[in-house]
């Protein structure tokens, strides 16, 4: 699974960069053979400020072409992305299910 993490905004995190990794990576295994790749995309929306303003986006691209795009906000990118990842499990386990049910039998 090949997941690429960007920051904007903000000095680059190696630290930020493998949570975030091992976050979505963990939650999204099981759907290994179905992502093509994943972008994770953090960003610092109002500099050293503090507050709610952490954004982070996920971009999982599936493999027949479909994409999942999410978005999520925190004053901690890592409870932010934690959340982004089970959300995107959850959609990910609604695709399965629903291409299972779709199959001829």
């Amino acid at each position: 699974m090949n997941v690429l993490v960007s920051f904007r905004d903000r000095r680059p995190s190696e630290q930020l960069a493998y949570v975030a990794r091992r976050s979505v990576e963990s939650a999204l295994d099981r759907f290994r053979t179905r992502i093509r790749d994943i972008t994770i995309k953090i960003r610092d929306e109002n500099g050293p400020k503090g507050g709610e303003d952490q954004a982070c986006s996920l971009a999982v691209r599936v493999q027949g072409g479909g994409e999942i795009h999410l978005h999520d906000r925190d004053s901690s990118p890592e409870s932010a992305l934690h959340r982004l990842a089970r959300r995107a499990a959850r959609i990910l386990a609604g695709m399965t299910r629903l291409r299972h049910r779709r199959k001829p039998g």
